[in-house]
């Protein structure tokens, strides 16, 4: 395998551990790379205790740097004409289409498959994630889970609608096609857009449903 595909392996590591935010020095990314060499070649380093206090600080930071791009990105949104400007450029870098609901959408289709209806019960995986693309939302994150159709807000179950099963999809739901102006889940921020990658992985029909 190339030099370079593991090259990449390794940007695609740092970055999406907030690495090259950190602001480590010269010194301290050679004694990273150091140590996982030591790792690789079985030699690794203790993880006494003055590494888990860099650990634990490494934690905290990056907690810290992804709050403050979520509050950071909220605020730009709250001001006048952005979100009809963050959805453009999502729609261009997602490379999604837009419902007339205004609803942006891109679905990956399957061989095949069962389409949900409305009455129907799904089982899917979901990953929610808050405007900058990258911080996950737990509260609206699943694994496999089986929910009815009628129980999604409604840019998710117009969504839904146009997958089949074993397809993929990315849809980001604008406010109104979320929560609107009704509550929203503890720890969402109110009025953002959602971003979700799903997974279907089953239907139920109606009819069978106990």
């Amino acid at each position: 395998m190339p030099d370079r595909a593991f090259a990449a392996i390794g940007t695609s590591f740092a970055q999406s551990s907030r690495l090259p935010e950190l602001g480590w020095t010269e010194a301290q990314i050679e004694a990273f790379i150091d140590g996982v060499r030591g790792a690789l070649h079985g030699k690794p380093y203790p993880f006494d205790e003055a590494a888990r206090q860099v650990s634990a600080e490494m934690g905290r930071r990056v907690q810290e740097i992804e709050k403050q791009k979520k509050q950071t990105a909220t605020a730009v949104l709250a001001q006048p004409g952005a979100l009809e400007q963050f959805l453009k450029e999502a729609r261009k870098r997602f490379s999604l289409q837009k419902a007339d609901s205004g609803l942006y959408y891109r679905v990956d289709p399957s061989r095949g498959g069962s389409r949900p209806r409305p009455g129907d019960t799904v089982v899917l995986s979901c990953i929610t994630t808050s405007v900058d693309g990258t911080t996950p939302i737990p509260q609206l994150t699943s694994e496999r889970a089986t929910m009815k159709m009628t129980e999604l807000i409604p840019g998710f179950m117009e969504g839904l609608q146009m997958m089949t099963v074993e397809s993929k999809a990315v849809f980001i739901i604008p406010p109104a096609l979320s929560f609107g102006e009704g509550e929203w889940p503890p720890g969402v921020d109110r009025g953002i857009p959602l971003i979700l990658q799903v997974a279907l992985h089953e239907v139920i029909g109606a009819e069978t449903t106990p």
